[in-house]
């Protein structure tokens, strides 16, 4: 029997049969699908963020965000080299009486909503004036929604919409008004009217520029660019590429801020910007609910969590006779590949379960056909407020598990979780306790086909498992080939997933190997990741450029902390 289609599937198909620019009826269709649908079909809870390690508060009449932790100056400076800690306490004493406010459009799911509420913290342990505030949604949930425009505009850019896909004037025009709208608010905030510092992110926020212009005369703008973007198609306004750098620079006013920040790879460096670039890679956070040391029973406790969400979506998929997209549990004594990401068109999580199936035939291939030695293939992820691309790439995951490799799919685990940082860092440790038991092999993989950092990437080598990476955007910045794992290239036609295979094969099956690899995984956390991609680093870098913007100092390339002068 045929299994018929989920809205959402429908939906999705719709899309992809597109050859221009997508509806905004039928975008507010998915975007619909997106915010009103959970695993039961359910409206999704709003997430409580404030029983993690970094509470955080929203005030919905000034859209203010809090940060409250317990976590001191002293933990931070006991896990920094003394010469790191020097530059960040310099740089920080340059912004005394100066007020930063950080702006974007979320405060849950995404990268910056990782990285905003411990920068914002450490700042204020500092001494610095450092204030966030998260962007409301439309007012009218009839008007059409600027998250479907947005998306769109970070997808041209990241090169994964269709070939012919182009912003319009009417897409513009929502973005204009959502950001108008907020403005309305924002300006109202008397931080906001007297700071000497406005950071935005990405082009959600980008035309609230103008409207606070009219209100602070005197402040410097940051722009930041997460986005894998390509500083040849951008330069070359006939492209889709083109096209939004020039409404991003133009229209929305970036061209006249003060400086851009974005990862340190020179192709995304927007036209006409290379004098206020300054480089800076996303980081992670060693003390908060996705890295911090767990105990035993914690590990369980997230394990649990995933396999919980496991069951519930089986039992939606086995009421809807749904029943080939049912899923075993994660299974702790097994060896694993895992990619943990959100739900997304660049993620290149098709590449991620070709992978997993090829690193599998290659086992049997060895003679090793038991649960023991074939790992569990996981895709697990969130999704974001702002991005309306996750039920959609997950329905798309779940059909090339039942359709491209039905005989594997039982040990093939795709899941789109609720927020849970706690569970994500249970999922990550390579041991499910510390028994002294022999450890399970674990491999990580991030096949993004286009990426800006994706930090996952040093939470899994902070946890000791090495990883399997694509080359594409700024991910490779954070692996040492041979070390910390292997670097394959997504260039070659096969995009290089025979040799990726091999290396898992290789160290999965030989716990002497693995042993050994997991070893210099560590050792590499230690003397690279941990100095160069965690929050001391980021706010080192970001007050760097708060300094030189103040100052007028000229925008340069440096970005690792080694190499920052005193």
């Amino acid at each position: 029997m045929v299994r018929a289609k989920t809205k959402a599937e429908k939906v999705f198909d719709r899309t992809k049969s597109t050859a221009t620019i997508i509806t905004d009826k039928l975008l507010d269709e998915l975007t619909y699908l997106v915010r009103t649908t959970d695993y039961s079909r359910k409206k999704v809870p709003e997430v409580d963020r404030k029983k993690e390690i970094f509470k955080i508060f929203r005030n919905e009449k000034t859209y203010e965000v809090t940060t409250v932790s317990d976590i001191t100056l002293d933990d931070y400076e006991n896990i920094t080299p003394a010469s790191d800690w020097n530059k960040l306490l310099k740089w920080a004493k340059s912004m005394t009486g100066k007020t930063v406010v950080f702006i974007n459009p979320t405060m849950e799911g995404g990268g910056v909503a990782m990285l905003r509420p411990p920068l914002v913290h450490l700042l204020q342990l500092l001494g610095v004036n450092a204030r966030w505030y998260v962007m409301s949604g439309r007012k009218n949930p009839t008007d059409p929604n600027p998250f479907l425009f947005t998306k769109q505009m970070h997808n041209i850019s990241q090169r994964r919409a269709p070939k012919n896909e182009r912003i319009t004037k009417s897409g513009k025009a929502i973005h204009q008004a959502w950001n108008a709208e907020n403005a309305e608010i924002l300006i109202q905030q008397e931080t906001i009217r007297i700071a000497d510092v406005i950071v935005i992110d990405d082009p959600q926020p980008a035309p609230l520029k103008k409207h606070i212009d009219k209100v602070n005369h005197k402040v410097k703008w940051v722009w930041r660019n997460h986005i894998d973007t390509n500083n040849e198609l951008m330069s070359d306004p006939s492209t889709p590429q083109g096209e939004v750098s020039g409404y991003i620079l133009n229209e929305c006013g970036i061209k006249d801020v003060d400086a851009v920040v974005a990862h340190p790879v020179e192709s995304f460096v927007h036209p006409g910007m290379e004098e206020k670039t300054f480089f800076a890679p996303a980081t992670i956070e060693p003390h908060d609910d996705l890295n911090k040391a767990l105990t035993d029973q914690e590990i369980k406790d997230g394990i649990t969590f995933i396999n919980s969400e496991i069951i519930n979506r089986n039992k939606q998929f086995s009421t809807d006779g749904d029943k080939r997209n049912m899923q075993r549990m994660i299974d702790p004594s097994r060896p694993k590949i895992s990619l943990v990401a959100r739900f997304d068109e660049s993620k290149g999580m098709d590449k991620a379960l070709e992978l997993g199936v090829r690193t599998r035939e290659k086992i049997r291939q060895l003679g090793m056909n038991s649960d023991k030695y074939l790992p569990q293939v996981i895709i697990i992820g969130n999704g974001s407020v702002d991005d309306p691309s996750g039920i959609p790439v997950y329905e798309e995951m779940l059909k090339i598990r039942r359709e491209k490799y039905p005989k594997e799919r039982k040990d093939i685990i795709i899941m789109r979780l609720r927020h849970n940082y706690k569970a994500m860092n249970a999922l990550m440790y390579p041991t499910p306790s510390r028994s002294g038991k022999r450890s399970p092999q674990m491999v990580a993989l991030q096949t993004s086909e286009a990426e800006g950092c994706e930090t996952r990437i040093s939470d899994w080598i902070r946890h000791g498992v090495p990883v399997v990476i694509s080359n594409r955007g700024g991910m490779s910045l954070q692996v040492e080939e041979g070390k910390s794992g292997l670097v394959i290239d997504f260039d070659k036609p096969d995009f290089d997933i025979e040799r990726g295979a091999e290396f898992i094969a290789n160290i999965i099956t030989d716990h002497n190997k693995y042993s050994k690899i997991r070893k210099s995984t560590l050792e590499a956390a230690e003397k690279f990741n941990n100095r160069e991609f965690t929050t001391t680093a980021n706010a080192t870098r970001l007050l760097r450029v708060f300094d030189s913007v103040l100052k007028g100092k000229k925008a340069d390339y440096i970005w690792k902390i080694s190499e920052m002068k005193d």
